[in-house]
């Protein structure tokens, strides 16, 4: 019986603690007042906005050239000595 009151008293500390640490959280709403957060969050949307393709096939060509550009060109370096 005594490790099962124990038991009791622990999880009621555990769940005290708990509940103290969540109490700052509740008031950490600075994120939605600070203009600095707000200037970067519309630079972000502007940003993705411009990188946006309507055309995925078109990018999809793109890719596929610029990889085949560079893993067929002649121009490759080896850095490994000559014998």
């Amino acid at each position: 019986m005594a490790s099962l009151r124990c038991n009791y008293s622990v999880i009621f500390v555990f769940s005290i603690v708990l509940f103290a640490s969540l109490i700052p959280k509740l008031h950490a709403n600075i994120g939605d007042f600070d203009p600095y957060l707000e200037k970067k969050a519309e630079e972000a949307l502007q940003s993705s906005l411009a990188a946006y393709n309507e055309n995925p096939e078109q990018l999809t060509q793109t890719f596929n050239k610029e990889v085949g550009e560079t893993l067929f060109n002649g121009t490759r370096r080896y850095l490994r000595e000559i014998i």
